[in-house]
C-alpha cells in the first residue's frame, strides 16, 4: 500500500540543501507536488519516487523526462517572476522568508517535544 510506503525525512535532503530548514521546505514541496491533482505528471512521478526513497533527488534530475519537465516548469516560473512588479517580488520574498521562519519554529518545537519525552532518542525530522 502506498500509505505504508517508506517516506524520506528532512535529514535525507540535507546533502542537497545543507540546511535543515530548507530541507524541510524541500520535502514539503515534494509532498505537495506528489499529491497534486493538476500539473505535470512527470514532476509528480519524480516527487513520488524521491519521497519514497527509490531514487535520490540528484539522480532524479539526471532522468531525461524529469529534467525536461523541471526545465519547462522553471522557465515558466522565471517568466512569471519577470512579469511581476517590484512590489510583487518583494511581497513574494517576504512570504518565502516567513515560510522558512515557520519551518524553523516547527523544527524547534519538535525538538522541545522530543527532549521532554523521557528516554526519547533524537530522530530525523519528517520521516515516517
Amino acid at each position: 500500500m502506498a500509505d505504508e510506503e517508506r517516506q524520506i525525512g528532512d535529514a535525507d535532503l540535507m546533502d542537497i540543501t545543507h540546511d535543515e530548514v530548507r530541507a524541510r521546505a524541500l520535502r514539503k514541496s515534494l509532498q505537495r507536488l506528489a499529491d497534486s491533482q493538476s500539473g505535470n505528471g512527470a514532476l509528480q512521478e519524480m516527487a513520488r519516487e524521491v519521497l519514497s526513497g527509490r531514487i535520490g533527488l540528484r539522480e532524479a534530475l539526471r532522468v531525461g523526462a524529469y529534467s525536461e519537465a523541471l526545465g519547462e516548469r522553471l522557465a515558466q516560473a522565471r517568466q512569471e517572476y519577470e512579469q511581476q512588479s517590484p512590489e510583487e517580488r518583494e511581497q513574494q520574498r517576504a512570504e518565502a522568508l516567513n515560510y522558512l521562519k515557520a519551518q524553523h519554529e516547527e523544527i524547534e518545537q519538535e525538538r522541545q517535544e522530543q527532549a521532554a519525552r523521557p528516554g526519547a532518542k533524537p530522530r530525523g525530522h519528517g520521516g515516517r
